[in-house]
C-alpha cells in the first residue's frame, strides 16, 4: 500500500480497493461452546465440547475440550474452517481412538 501525495491526492486512499481509506475489520474474538458428544475412556465418560474462536473474516478455529465433573483438558487448535459449522462438524467426525490419544497425551 502506498499512502502519499501522489496519484492518490494525498487523501490516504488505497489504490487496491479502489481509493477507498482501508477498513478495520473486527472480529468477535468471544470464544463459543459447542457440545458434539461423549467418549468413553475405559470406564469414564468424558463429555467432549469444542471451543471455537474466530481467527479472521473467513477462517475459524477450534480446540477439543474433554471434561468430566471437575476435569478438563483442552487441546490447542486442531479443526479448522471457513464456518462454525464446519469446524463443529469436523470436530464431531474425529475417531474416537484419536480422541483417546488426544486425551491421554493431555493427562500425561
Amino acid at each position: 500500500m502506498t499512502v502519499g501525495n501522489g496519484a492518490s491526492g494525498g487523501n490516504g486512499a488505497n489504490a487496491d480497493n479502489g481509493g477507498s481509506p482501508p477498513q478495520l475489520h473486527i472480529f468477535d474474538a468471544a470464544t463459543r461452546e459447542f457440545d458434539i458428544g461423549t467418549l468413553m475412556s475405559g470406564d469414564e465418560r468424558w463429555g467432549l465440547t469444542v471451543l471455537l474462536e474466530r481467527t479472521s473474516a473467513d477462517l475459524f478455529r477450534g480446540r477439543i475440550s474433554f471434561r468430566r465433573e471437575e476435569e478438563r483438558f483442552d487441546t490447542d487448535p486442531i479443526v479448522l474452517g471457513e464456518t462454525e459449522e464446519a469446524v463443529v462438524d469436523r470436530a464431531s467426525e474425529l475417531p474416537a481412538s484419536m480422541l483417546r490419544q488426544l486425551l491421554n497425551s493431555l493427562r500425561g
